[in-house]
Protein backbone atom coordinates (compact mmCIF):
# COMPACT_ATOMS: atom_id res chain seq x y z
CA UNK A 1 0.00 0.00 0.00
CA UNK A 2 1.50 3.60 -0.59
CA UNK A 3 -0.21 6.42 1.52
CA UNK A 4 -0.78 10.47 0.81
CA UNK A 5 0.42 13.28 2.93
CA UNK A 6 0.54 13.77 6.89
CA UNK A 7 -2.17 16.70 6.08
CA UNK A 8 -5.91 15.76 6.78
CA UNK A 9 -8.31 16.39 4.12
CA UNK A 10 -11.72 17.87 4.86
CA UNK A 11 -14.49 16.10 4.36
CA UNK A 12 -15.66 16.58 0.81
CA UNK A 13 -12.02 15.81 -0.45
CA UNK A 14 -12.06 12.41 1.68
CA UNK A 15 -15.37 11.79 0.14
CA UNK A 16 -14.38 12.34 -3.30
CA UNK A 17 -11.00 11.07 -2.85
CA UNK A 18 -13.75 7.15 -1.37
CA UNK A 19 -15.29 7.77 -4.40
CA UNK A 20 -12.52 7.81 -7.04
CA UNK A 21 -11.27 4.58 -5.31
CA UNK A 22 -14.38 2.70 -5.09
CA UNK A 23 -14.72 -0.33 -7.23
CA UNK A 24 -18.34 -0.56 -7.03
CA UNK A 25 -19.96 1.09 -9.36
CA UNK A 26 -23.50 1.71 -7.38
CA UNK A 27 -22.04 3.05 -4.19
CA UNK A 28 -19.45 5.30 -5.80
CA UNK A 29 -22.59 6.79 -8.26
CA UNK A 30 -24.60 6.99 -4.83
CA UNK A 31 -21.51 8.98 -2.93
CA UNK A 32 -20.96 10.94 -6.27
CA UNK A 33 -25.05 12.21 -6.02
CA UNK A 34 -24.00 12.67 -1.99
CA UNK A 35 -20.78 14.91 -2.53
CA UNK A 36 -22.93 16.91 -5.22
CA UNK A 37 -25.47 17.87 -2.70
CA UNK A 38 -23.05 18.17 -0.08
CA UNK A 39 -24.16 15.53 1.91
CA UNK A 40 -21.87 13.06 2.85
CA UNK A 41 -21.03 13.18 6.71
CA UNK A 42 -23.35 9.91 7.28
CA UNK A 43 -21.48 7.93 5.47
CA UNK A 44 -18.30 8.85 7.17
CA UNK A 45 -19.40 9.43 10.77
CA UNK A 46 -19.34 7.12 12.67
CA UNK A 47 -17.06 4.79 11.03
CA UNK A 48 -17.93 1.19 11.52
CA UNK A 49 -16.00 -0.41 14.35
CA UNK A 50 -15.25 -3.90 15.49
CA UNK A 51 -17.69 -5.12 17.80
CA UNK A 52 -18.55 -7.92 20.00
CA UNK A 53 -18.53 -9.86 16.32
CA UNK A 54 -16.33 -7.74 14.23
CA UNK A 55 -17.53 -5.22 11.73
CA UNK A 56 -21.74 -5.43 11.02
CA UNK A 57 -23.64 -2.10 9.16
CA UNK A 58 -26.28 -1.22 6.65
CA UNK A 59 -24.87 -1.41 2.58
CA UNK A 60 -23.78 1.45 1.29
CA UNK A 61 -21.09 4.14 0.74
CA UNK A 62 -18.20 5.73 2.58
CA UNK A 63 -16.83 3.93 5.85
CA UNK A 64 -19.85 3.92 7.90
CA UNK A 65 -21.42 1.27 6.14
CA UNK A 66 -20.89 -2.17 4.31
CA UNK A 67 -18.84 -1.82 1.23
CA UNK A 68 -16.84 -3.05 -0.87
CA UNK A 69 -14.13 -0.28 -0.33
CA UNK A 70 -14.36 -0.78 3.53
CA UNK A 71 -13.60 -4.35 2.63
CA UNK A 72 -10.72 -3.86 0.45
CA UNK A 73 -9.52 -1.43 2.85
CA UNK A 74 -9.99 -3.53 6.74
CA UNK A 75 -8.59 -6.49 4.75
CA UNK A 76 -5.57 -4.73 3.88
CA UNK A 77 -4.43 -3.59 7.50
CA UNK A 78 -5.30 -7.05 8.37
CA UNK A 79 -3.04 -8.56 6.06
CA UNK A 80 -0.04 -6.10 7.03
CA UNK A 81 -0.76 -7.60 10.44
CA UNK A 82 -0.49 -11.24 9.85
CA UNK A 83 2.69 -10.10 7.70
CA UNK A 84 4.30 -8.45 10.92
CA UNK A 85 3.07 -10.48 13.50
CA UNK A 86 2.27 -14.30 12.77
CA UNK A 87 5.05 -16.72 11.52
CA UNK A 88 4.57 -17.98 7.42
CA UNK A 89 1.61 -15.60 7.36
CA UNK A 90 1.71 -16.12 3.13
CA UNK A 91 2.51 -19.62 3.62
CA UNK A 92 -0.37 -20.72 6.08
CA UNK A 93 -2.79 -18.13 4.09
CA UNK A 94 -6.33 -16.92 4.90
CA UNK A 95 -9.45 -18.93 4.92
CA UNK A 96 -13.01 -16.74 3.64
CA UNK A 97 -16.43 -17.61 3.83
CA UNK A 98 -19.73 -16.19 3.38
CA UNK A 99 -23.30 -16.59 3.94
CA UNK A 100 -26.16 -16.51 1.94
CA UNK A 101 -26.85 -12.68 2.39
CA UNK A 102 -27.81 -10.71 -0.78
CA UNK A 103 -24.11 -8.94 -1.08
CA UNK A 104 -21.54 -11.20 1.19
CA UNK A 105 -20.42 -13.91 -1.85
CA UNK A 106 -19.38 -10.68 -3.42
CA UNK A 107 -17.85 -9.08 -0.56
CA UNK A 108 -15.94 -12.16 0.47
CA UNK A 109 -14.73 -11.99 -3.35
CA UNK A 110 -13.10 -8.82 -2.53
CA UNK A 111 -11.84 -9.94 0.44
CA UNK A 112 -10.14 -12.74 -1.20
CA UNK A 113 -8.61 -10.63 -3.81
CA UNK A 114 -7.03 -8.16 -1.68
CA UNK A 115 -5.94 -11.29 0.83
CA UNK A 116 -3.44 -12.34 -2.48
CA UNK A 117 -3.02 -9.00 -3.79
CA UNK A 118 -1.12 -8.41 0.00
CA UNK A 119 0.88 -11.78 -1.05
CA UNK A 120 -0.84 -14.20 1.13
CA UNK A 121 -2.31 -17.89 0.26
CA UNK A 122 -6.52 -17.82 -0.24
CA UNK A 123 -8.63 -20.16 1.50
CA UNK A 124 -12.37 -20.30 -0.04
CA UNK A 125 -15.51 -22.65 -0.44
CA UNK A 126 -17.13 -23.78 -3.03
CA UNK A 127 -20.35 -22.19 -2.29
CA UNK A 128 -21.73 -20.96 1.37
CA UNK A 129 -20.09 -21.74 4.41
CA UNK A 130 -21.42 -21.84 8.03
CA UNK A 131 -19.57 -19.74 10.63
CA UNK A 132 -18.44 -22.75 12.68
CA UNK A 133 -17.26 -24.45 9.47
CA UNK A 134 -14.94 -21.02 8.50
CA UNK A 135 -13.92 -21.69 11.99
CA UNK A 136 -12.77 -25.33 12.01
CA UNK A 137 -11.06 -24.08 9.11
CA UNK A 138 -9.17 -21.80 10.28
CA UNK A 139 -8.03 -24.09 13.29
CA UNK A 140 -7.87 -27.62 10.67
CA UNK A 141 -6.00 -25.81 7.79
CA UNK A 142 -3.79 -23.82 10.17
CA UNK A 143 -4.43 -20.75 8.88
CA UNK A 144 -2.80 -16.87 10.02
CA UNK A 145 -6.47 -15.61 9.65
CA UNK A 146 -10.25 -16.47 9.02
CA UNK A 147 -12.47 -13.90 7.36
CA UNK A 148 -16.80 -14.76 7.73
CA UNK A 149 -18.66 -12.65 5.50
CA UNK A 150 -22.08 -12.53 7.37
CA UNK A 151 -24.30 -10.46 9.89
CA UNK A 152 -25.80 -13.32 11.24
CA UNK A 153 -28.79 -12.98 12.85
CA UNK A 154 -29.17 -9.22 11.87
CA UNK A 155 -32.44 -8.19 9.31
CA UNK A 156 -31.80 -8.37 5.60
CA UNK A 157 -30.10 -5.23 4.58
CA UNK A 158 -27.43 -5.85 7.22
CA UNK A 159 -23.80 -7.14 6.28
CA UNK A 160 -20.81 -7.96 8.49
CA UNK A 161 -17.45 -9.13 8.52
CA UNK A 162 -15.96 -11.80 11.20
CA UNK A 163 -12.18 -12.16 11.95
CA UNK A 164 -10.45 -15.37 13.53
CA UNK A 165 -6.52 -14.71 14.27
CA UNK A 166 -3.66 -17.30 13.90
CA UNK A 167 -5.53 -19.61 16.80
CA UNK A 168 -8.31 -20.02 15.65
CA UNK A 169 -10.30 -17.82 18.15
CA UNK A 170 -11.87 -14.33 17.35
CA UNK A 171 -9.77 -11.37 17.62
CA UNK A 172 -9.70 -9.47 21.29
CA UNK A 173 -8.58 -6.25 21.86
CA UNK A 174 -5.39 -4.55 21.32
CA UNK A 175 -5.55 -6.74 18.07
CA UNK A 176 -8.67 -5.31 16.95
CA UNK A 177 -8.24 -1.65 18.44
CA UNK A 178 -4.85 -1.34 16.19
CA UNK A 179 -6.93 -2.84 13.43
CA UNK A 180 -9.31 0.04 14.33
CA UNK A 181 -6.37 3.01 14.25
CA UNK A 182 -4.64 1.65 11.23
CA UNK A 183 -7.92 1.80 9.02
CA UNK A 184 -8.59 4.93 10.69
CA UNK A 185 -4.87 6.65 9.35
CA UNK A 186 -5.71 4.93 6.19
CA UNK A 187 -5.99 7.91 3.42
CA UNK A 188 -9.09 7.55 1.54
CA UNK A 189 -8.04 7.05 -1.77
CA UNK A 190 -5.29 4.63 -1.01
CA UNK A 191 -4.28 2.38 -3.77
CA UNK A 192 -4.96 -1.45 -2.69
CA UNK A 193 -3.29 -4.05 -4.77
CA UNK A 194 -5.80 -6.43 -5.93
CA UNK A 195 -5.56 -9.95 -7.86
CA UNK A 196 -8.77 -12.40 -9.00
CA UNK A 197 -8.79 -15.96 -8.94
CA UNK A 198 -8.11 -16.44 -12.39
CA UNK A 199 -4.89 -14.50 -12.21
CA UNK A 200 -3.58 -16.22 -9.05
CA UNK A 201 -1.46 -18.94 -10.51
CA UNK A 202 0.59 -16.71 -12.94
CA UNK A 203 1.29 -13.93 -10.30
CA UNK A 204 4.24 -14.23 -8.39
CA UNK A 205 2.75 -12.15 -5.59
CA UNK A 206 -0.31 -14.69 -4.39
CA UNK A 207 1.06 -18.43 -3.25
CA UNK A 208 -2.12 -19.82 -3.66
CA UNK A 209 -5.73 -19.82 -4.27
CA UNK A 210 -7.27 -23.18 -3.18
CA UNK A 211 -11.10 -23.89 -3.29
CA UNK A 212 -12.23 -26.17 -0.85
CA UNK A 213 -15.71 -28.58 -0.65
CA UNK A 214 -16.42 -31.81 0.26
CA UNK A 215 -13.39 -32.49 2.01
CA UNK A 216 -13.15 -30.07 4.40
CA UNK A 217 -17.05 -30.32 5.32
CA UNK A 218 -16.72 -34.48 5.76
CA UNK A 219 -13.68 -33.28 7.63
CA UNK A 220 -15.98 -31.00 9.85
CA UNK A 221 -18.97 -33.23 10.18
CA UNK A 222 -16.22 -35.88 11.04
CA UNK A 223 -14.84 -33.80 13.81
CA UNK A 224 -18.07 -32.90 15.24
CA UNK A 225 -19.61 -35.96 15.19
CA UNK A 226 -21.26 -37.91 18.12
CA UNK A 227 -20.46 -41.66 17.24
CA UNK A 228 -23.85 -43.58 18.62
CA UNK A 229 -22.90 -47.28 19.18
CA UNK A 230 -27.06 -48.31 19.03
CA UNK A 231 -28.91 -45.62 17.53
CA UNK A 232 -32.04 -46.38 19.63
CA UNK A 233 -34.55 -45.39 20.59
CA UNK A 234 -35.84 -43.79 16.88
CA UNK A 235 -36.26 -39.95 17.74
CA UNK A 236 -38.27 -37.66 15.66
CA UNK A 237 -36.96 -33.76 15.08
CA UNK A 238 -38.33 -30.75 13.98
CA UNK A 239 -35.34 -28.39 12.21
CA UNK A 240 -35.47 -25.03 10.72
CA UNK A 241 -32.43 -23.35 8.87
CA UNK A 242 -34.09 -19.72 9.01
CA UNK A 243 -33.22 -19.72 5.88
CA UNK A 244 -29.69 -19.47 6.41
CA UNK A 245 -26.77 -21.66 5.34
CA UNK A 246 -26.45 -24.59 7.89
CA UNK A 247 -29.49 -26.62 6.83
CA UNK A 248 -26.81 -29.12 4.66
CA UNK A 249 -24.65 -29.80 7.60
CA UNK A 250 -27.16 -30.47 10.08
CA UNK A 251 -29.05 -33.07 8.06
CA UNK A 252 -25.80 -34.45 7.93
CA UNK A 253 -24.67 -34.54 10.84
CA UNK A 254 -27.89 -36.06 12.20
CA UNK A 255 -27.74 -38.78 9.76
CA UNK A 256 -24.46 -39.63 11.14
CA UNK A 257 -26.25 -40.51 14.21
CA UNK A 258 -28.62 -42.77 12.93
CA UNK A 259 -32.00 -43.23 14.00
CA UNK A 260 -33.42 -40.01 13.57
CA UNK A 261 -36.42 -38.59 11.33
CA UNK A 262 -35.71 -34.82 10.63
CA UNK A 263 -38.74 -33.18 9.42
CA UNK A 264 -38.52 -29.73 8.10
CA UNK A 265 -40.53 -26.24 7.94
CA UNK A 266 -39.51 -26.35 4.15
CA UNK A 267 -40.25 -22.74 3.80
CA UNK A 268 -37.10 -22.07 5.73
CA UNK A 269 -35.29 -25.08 4.53
CA UNK A 270 -33.45 -23.13 1.35
CA UNK A 271 -30.53 -20.29 1.75
CA UNK A 272 -32.32 -17.17 1.01
CA UNK A 273 -30.86 -13.49 2.08
CA UNK A 274 -34.25 -11.86 1.62
CA UNK A 275 -35.39 -14.01 4.82
CA UNK A 276 -39.10 -13.84 3.32
CA UNK A 277 -41.22 -15.70 6.30
CA UNK A 278 -39.69 -14.44 9.39
CA UNK A 279 -39.45 -9.97 10.17
CA UNK A 280 -36.07 -10.65 11.77
CA UNK A 281 -34.34 -13.86 11.07
CA UNK A 282 -33.01 -13.91 14.62
CA UNK A 283 -34.53 -17.24 16.92
CA UNK A 284 -34.49 -15.64 19.89
CA UNK A 285 -37.00 -12.74 18.64
CA UNK A 286 -40.70 -13.15 19.37
CA UNK A 287 -42.53 -14.94 16.90
CA UNK A 288 -39.06 -16.19 14.86
CA UNK A 289 -40.03 -20.60 15.66
CA UNK A 290 -44.00 -20.03 15.47
CA UNK A 291 -44.23 -21.83 12.06
CA UNK A 292 -41.61 -24.64 13.57
CA UNK A 293 -43.29 -25.32 17.11
CA UNK A 294 -46.49 -25.58 14.84
CA UNK A 295 -44.44 -28.14 12.49
CA UNK A 296 -43.24 -29.58 15.72
CA UNK A 297 -46.61 -30.01 16.98
CA UNK A 298 -47.63 -31.52 13.92
CA UNK A 299 -45.74 -34.12 13.43
CA UNK A 300 -45.54 -34.98 17.19
CA UNK A 301 -41.73 -34.63 17.40
CA UNK A 302 -39.75 -34.97 20.49
CA UNK A 303 -37.63 -31.85 19.93
CA UNK A 304 -37.22 -28.94 17.99
CA UNK A 305 -34.17 -27.01 16.68
CA UNK A 306 -33.60 -23.92 14.90
CA UNK A 307 -30.43 -22.97 13.70
CA UNK A 308 -29.54 -19.45 12.91
CA UNK A 309 -28.59 -17.60 9.29
CA UNK A 310 -24.82 -18.27 9.73
CA UNK A 311 -25.20 -21.38 11.66
CA UNK A 312 -23.52 -20.50 14.84
CA UNK A 313 -26.42 -20.27 17.35
CA UNK A 314 -29.02 -23.08 18.08
CA UNK A 315 -32.60 -22.17 19.58
CA UNK A 316 -34.40 -25.40 21.22
CA UNK A 317 -37.82 -25.85 21.91
CA UNK A 318 -39.57 -28.96 23.85
CA UNK A 319 -42.68 -30.27 24.58
CA UNK A 320 -43.84 -29.47 28.05
CA UNK A 321 -45.99 -32.60 28.64
CA UNK A 322 -49.11 -30.50 28.80
CA UNK A 323 -49.48 -30.12 25.40
CA UNK A 324 -47.56 -26.30 24.96
CA UNK A 325 -43.85 -25.94 23.41
CA UNK A 326 -41.81 -24.18 25.35
CA UNK A 327 -39.05 -22.31 23.46
CA UNK A 328 -35.57 -22.40 26.08
CA UNK A 329 -33.82 -19.54 26.94
CA UNK A 330 -30.16 -19.77 26.16
CA UNK A 331 -29.11 -20.17 29.83
CA UNK A 332 -31.62 -23.34 30.17
CA UNK A 333 -30.31 -25.09 26.65
CA UNK A 334 -27.20 -23.84 28.36
CA UNK A 335 -27.70 -25.60 31.88
CA UNK A 336 -28.91 -28.76 30.16
CA UNK A 337 -25.94 -29.39 27.85
CA UNK A 338 -23.31 -28.19 31.08
CA UNK A 339 -25.02 -30.75 33.16
CA UNK A 340 -25.11 -33.53 30.38
CA UNK A 341 -21.65 -33.26 29.32
CA UNK A 342 -20.66 -32.99 32.69
CA UNK A 343 -21.88 -36.31 33.55
CA UNK A 344 -20.48 -37.46 30.15
CA UNK A 345 -16.50 -36.60 30.91
CA UNK A 346 -14.10 -38.06 31.86
CA UNK A 347 -10.88 -36.03 32.17
CA UNK A 348 -8.96 -34.90 34.82
CA UNK A 349 -8.97 -31.09 35.38
CA UNK A 350 -11.78 -30.26 33.06
CA UNK A 351 -13.92 -27.04 33.36
CA UNK A 352 -16.85 -25.15 31.91
CA UNK A 353 -17.52 -21.22 31.13
CA UNK A 354 -19.95 -18.82 30.44
CA UNK A 355 -20.32 -15.10 30.37
CA UNK A 356 -21.19 -12.47 33.32
CA UNK A 357 -24.76 -12.09 32.09
CA UNK A 358 -25.50 -15.79 31.61
CA UNK A 359 -26.72 -17.92 34.65
CA UNK A 360 -24.96 -18.51 37.47
CA UNK A 361 -26.96 -21.92 37.83
CA UNK A 362 -24.16 -23.62 35.72
CA UNK A 363 -21.75 -22.26 38.29
CA UNK A 364 -23.63 -24.74 40.82
CA UNK A 365 -23.77 -27.54 38.62
CA UNK A 366 -20.07 -27.31 38.08
CA UNK A 367 -19.76 -27.46 41.94
CA UNK A 368 -22.01 -30.50 42.21
CA UNK A 369 -19.81 -32.34 39.45
CA UNK A 370 -16.27 -31.04 40.74
CA UNK A 371 -15.64 -29.19 37.99
CA UNK A 372 -14.34 -26.15 37.58
CA UNK A 373 -16.12 -23.24 36.57
CA UNK A 374 -15.54 -19.53 35.22
CA UNK A 375 -16.99 -16.48 33.62
CA UNK A 376 -15.45 -13.98 31.01
CA UNK A 377 -17.07 -10.79 29.34
CA UNK A 378 -19.63 -11.39 26.72
CA UNK A 379 -18.44 -13.12 24.10
CA UNK A 380 -16.83 -16.00 22.34
CA UNK A 381 -13.61 -13.96 21.55
CA UNK A 382 -13.30 -14.20 25.66
CA UNK A 383 -14.23 -17.50 26.33
CA UNK A 384 -11.87 -19.10 24.02
CA UNK A 385 -9.62 -16.46 24.72
CA UNK A 386 -9.68 -17.62 28.37
CA UNK A 387 -10.19 -21.65 27.52
CA UNK A 388 -6.73 -21.44 26.01
CA UNK A 389 -4.95 -19.82 28.26
CA UNK A 390 -6.09 -22.16 30.82
CA UNK A 391 -5.50 -25.11 28.36
CA UNK A 392 -2.19 -24.13 28.69
CA UNK A 393 -1.80 -24.76 32.37
CA UNK A 394 -3.34 -28.15 31.86
CA UNK A 395 -7.04 -27.66 32.15
CA UNK A 396 -9.38 -29.16 29.79
CA UNK A 397 -12.11 -27.35 28.46
CA UNK A 398 -15.75 -28.94 28.58
CA UNK A 399 -18.29 -26.83 27.59
CA UNK A 400 -18.54 -22.96 27.27
CA UNK A 401 -22.20 -20.74 26.51
CA UNK A 402 -23.61 -17.71 26.38
CA UNK A 403 -27.17 -16.34 27.10
CA UNK A 404 -28.19 -15.47 23.39
CA UNK A 405 -28.35 -19.11 22.34
CA UNK A 406 -24.65 -20.02 21.66
CA UNK A 407 -22.96 -23.16 22.85
CA UNK A 408 -19.18 -24.37 22.28
CA UNK A 409 -19.87 -28.31 22.82
CA UNK A 410 -16.57 -28.82 20.78
CA UNK A 411 -12.68 -28.16 20.92
CA UNK A 412 -12.28 -28.61 17.33
CA UNK A 413 -14.14 -25.43 17.04
CA UNK A 414 -13.35 -22.05 18.65
CA UNK A 415 -16.71 -20.52 18.65
CA UNK A 416 -20.56 -20.82 19.25
CA UNK A 417 -21.30 -23.80 16.95
CA UNK A 418 -25.35 -24.37 16.27
CA UNK A 419 -24.48 -27.32 14.18
CA UNK A 420 -22.65 -29.52 16.68
CA UNK A 421 -24.47 -28.06 19.06
CA UNK A 422 -27.54 -29.88 17.58
CA UNK A 423 -25.82 -32.89 17.50
CA UNK A 424 -25.06 -32.92 21.28
CA UNK A 425 -29.23 -31.95 21.97
CA UNK A 426 -30.75 -34.65 19.76
CA UNK A 427 -28.28 -36.98 21.35
CA UNK A 428 -29.57 -35.47 24.94
CA UNK A 429 -33.03 -36.68 24.01
CA UNK A 430 -32.46 -39.70 22.71
CA UNK A 431 -30.63 -40.41 26.11
CA UNK A 432 -33.90 -39.05 27.52
CA UNK A 433 -36.34 -40.75 26.17
CA UNK A 434 -33.97 -44.18 27.00
CA UNK A 435 -34.08 -43.48 30.45
CA UNK A 436 -38.20 -42.91 30.20
CA UNK A 437 -38.42 -39.09 30.47
CA UNK A 438 -37.85 -36.43 28.75
CA UNK A 439 -35.70 -32.93 28.55
CA UNK A 440 -37.90 -30.80 29.78
CA UNK A 441 -38.32 -33.08 32.34
CA UNK A 442 -35.04 -33.28 32.97
CA UNK A 443 -34.70 -29.31 33.23
CA UNK A 444 -37.07 -29.15 36.08
CA UNK A 445 -35.28 -32.28 37.93
CA UNK A 446 -32.61 -30.06 37.54
CA UNK A 447 -34.01 -26.79 39.13
CA UNK A 448 -35.50 -28.80 41.89
CA UNK A 449 -31.94 -30.15 43.02
CA UNK A 450 -29.56 -27.15 42.05
CA UNK A 451 -32.21 -24.38 42.21
CA UNK A 452 -34.40 -22.61 40.05
CA UNK A 453 -33.06 -20.23 37.31
CA UNK A 454 -35.56 -17.56 35.87
CA UNK A 455 -33.66 -15.14 33.40
CA UNK A 456 -35.61 -11.81 32.01
CA UNK A 457 -33.63 -9.34 29.62
CA UNK A 458 -34.83 -6.01 29.45
CA UNK A 459 -33.91 -2.68 26.79
CA UNK A 460 -34.24 1.10 27.96
CA UNK A 461 -34.21 3.13 25.21
CA UNK A 462 -33.84 7.25 25.83
CA UNK A 463 -34.30 9.89 23.00
CA UNK A 464 -33.70 12.99 22.31
CA UNK A 465 -30.60 14.43 20.86
CA UNK A 466 -28.45 14.48 24.21
CA UNK A 467 -29.90 10.60 25.05
CA UNK A 468 -26.35 9.06 24.83
CA UNK A 469 -24.88 11.58 27.23
CA UNK A 470 -27.93 11.26 29.83
CA UNK A 471 -27.48 7.24 29.63
CA UNK A 472 -23.66 7.75 30.30
CA UNK A 473 -25.07 10.38 33.16
CA UNK A 474 -27.20 7.62 34.91
CA UNK A 475 -24.33 5.13 34.54
CA UNK A 476 -22.22 6.99 36.26
CA UNK A 477 -24.28 7.87 38.85
CA UNK A 478 -25.30 4.28 39.40
CA UNK A 479 -21.79 3.73 39.59
CA UNK A 480 -20.88 6.61 42.01
CA UNK A 481 -24.01 5.73 44.41
CA UNK A 482 -25.35 2.72 43.96
CA UNK A 483 -29.25 1.93 45.64
CA UNK A 484 -29.24 0.65 48.58
CA UNK A 485 -32.41 -1.25 47.19
CA UNK A 486 -34.04 -2.26 44.12
CA UNK A 487 -37.22 -3.13 44.11
CA UNK A 488 -37.47 -3.31 47.83
CA UNK A 489 -34.26 -5.81 47.26
CA UNK A 490 -31.27 -4.90 49.25
CA UNK A 491 -28.28 -4.60 47.18
CA UNK A 492 -25.58 -6.70 48.76
CA UNK A 493 -23.01 -6.89 46.28
CA UNK A 494 -21.87 -4.20 43.51
CA UNK A 495 -19.31 -5.41 40.72
CA UNK A 496 -18.05 -2.18 39.10
CA UNK A 497 -16.31 -3.34 35.25
CA UNK A 498 -15.27 -0.14 34.40
CA UNK A 499 -13.38 0.26 37.68
CA UNK A 500 -12.93 -3.88 37.64
CA UNK A 501 -14.15 -3.62 41.19
CA UNK A 502 -16.61 -5.52 43.17
CA UNK A 503 -17.31 -3.77 46.57
CA UNK A 504 -20.14 -3.60 49.34
CA UNK A 505 -22.95 -0.88 48.34
CA UNK A 506 -20.85 1.74 50.73
CA UNK A 507 -17.52 0.98 48.90
CA UNK A 508 -16.42 -1.44 51.64
CA UNK A 509 -14.81 -4.69 51.22
CA UNK A 510 -14.01 -4.08 47.97
CA UNK A 511 -11.88 -6.65 45.54
CA UNK A 512 -10.59 -6.63 42.31
CA UNK A 513 -12.34 -8.57 39.29
CA UNK A 514 -9.97 -10.28 37.15
CA UNK A 515 -11.30 -9.23 34.11
CA UNK A 516 -10.45 -6.86 31.16
CA UNK A 517 -12.44 -3.20 32.08
CA UNK A 518 -15.99 -3.19 30.29
CA UNK A 519 -18.98 -0.93 30.43
CA UNK A 520 -21.17 -3.33 32.70
CA UNK A 521 -22.12 -2.69 36.17
CA UNK A 522 -23.82 -5.56 38.29
CA UNK A 523 -25.90 -5.59 41.59
CA UNK A 524 -26.51 -9.09 43.63
CA UNK A 525 -30.04 -8.29 45.53
CA UNK A 526 -31.28 -9.95 48.59
CA UNK A 527 -33.78 -13.07 47.57
CA UNK A 528 -31.35 -14.51 44.94
CA UNK A 529 -31.82 -11.48 42.37
CA UNK A 530 -29.02 -10.57 40.22
CA UNK A 531 -28.86 -7.64 37.43
CA UNK A 532 -26.30 -7.15 35.18
CA UNK A 533 -26.91 -3.13 33.04
CA UNK A 534 -24.18 -2.58 29.83
CA UNK A 535 -24.84 0.39 27.39
CA UNK A 536 -25.20 -0.60 23.86
CA UNK A 537 -22.17 0.09 21.98
CA UNK A 538 -24.57 1.35 18.67
CA UNK A 539 -27.64 3.71 20.26
CA UNK A 540 -28.95 5.12 23.21
CA UNK A 541 -30.08 1.88 24.65
CA UNK A 542 -29.29 0.23 27.99
CA UNK A 543 -29.21 -3.39 27.95
CA UNK A 544 -30.21 -5.39 31.58
CA UNK A 545 -30.41 -8.94 32.14
CA UNK A 546 -32.24 -10.25 35.37
CA UNK A 547 -31.66 -13.75 36.80
CA UNK A 548 -33.56 -15.12 39.66
CA UNK A 549 -31.40 -18.07 41.45
CA UNK A 550 -33.48 -19.72 43.90
CA UNK A 551 -32.23 -22.03 46.83
CA UNK A 552 -32.35 -26.03 45.65
CA UNK A 553 -34.78 -28.32 46.99
CA UNK A 554 -37.97 -26.19 45.97
CA UNK A 555 -41.17 -28.28 46.16
CA UNK A 556 -43.49 -26.17 44.26
CA UNK A 557 -41.38 -25.34 41.07
CA UNK A 558 -44.64 -23.45 39.79
CA UNK A 559 -45.20 -21.51 42.74
CA UNK A 560 -41.53 -20.57 42.96
CA UNK A 561 -41.46 -19.73 39.17
CA UNK A 562 -44.32 -17.00 39.07
CA UNK A 563 -42.89 -15.46 42.50
CA UNK A 564 -39.55 -14.97 40.56
CA UNK A 565 -41.66 -13.74 37.47
CA UNK A 566 -43.32 -11.16 39.60
CA UNK A 567 -40.12 -9.88 41.62
CA UNK A 568 -38.39 -9.62 38.11
CA UNK A 569 -40.72 -7.29 36.93
CA UNK A 570 -40.67 -5.37 39.70
CA UNK A 571 -37.08 -5.23 39.33
CA UNK A 572 -37.37 -3.83 35.54
CA UNK A 573 -39.68 -1.47 36.82
CA UNK A 574 -37.76 0.47 39.55
CA UNK A 575 -34.61 0.32 37.40
CA UNK A 576 -36.58 1.43 34.42
CA UNK A 577 -37.34 4.84 36.76
CA UNK A 578 -33.74 4.62 37.97
CA UNK A 579 -31.90 4.66 34.61
CA UNK A 580 -34.11 6.62 32.53
CA UNK A 581 -35.61 10.39 33.01
CA UNK A 582 -38.36 8.72 34.90
CA UNK A 583 -39.31 10.29 38.14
Amino acid sequence: MTTDGPNPPSLLDRARAWRDADPDPQTRAELDARIQRGDVRDCFDPPLGFGTAGLRGLAGPGPAHMNHRLIQRVTAVLADLLRAEVPDAAERGVVIGYDARHGSAALAETAAQTIAGAGLGVHVFDTYAPTPLVAFAALELQTAAGLVLTASHNPPEYLGYKVYGARGVQIVPPTDERIAQALGALPAGVEIPQIAAAEAEASEVCPYWRVHGDALRAAYRQAIARPVADPTPPLRVAYSAMHGVAGDLVRGVLADQGGIELVEVEAQAAPDGDFPTVRFPNPEEPGALDQLTARAAAVDAEVALATDPDGDRLAVALPDGHGDWQVLMGDQTGALMGDYLMRQADVARGFVMNTVVSSRLLGRLAAHHGVGYEQTLTGFKWLWKRALEREQDGDHLLFAYEDAIGFCPTRRVRDKDGIATAAVVTEMARAAKAAGTTLYAQLQALYRRHGLSVNRQVSLKLSGDDARERMNGHLQALRREPPAAVAGLAVERVHDYVAAQRHAPDGRDAEPIPLPASDLIQLDLAGGCHVSIRPSGTEPKLKIYLEYLGAPGSDDLAAEQAQAVERLEEIATDLESMLTDQT
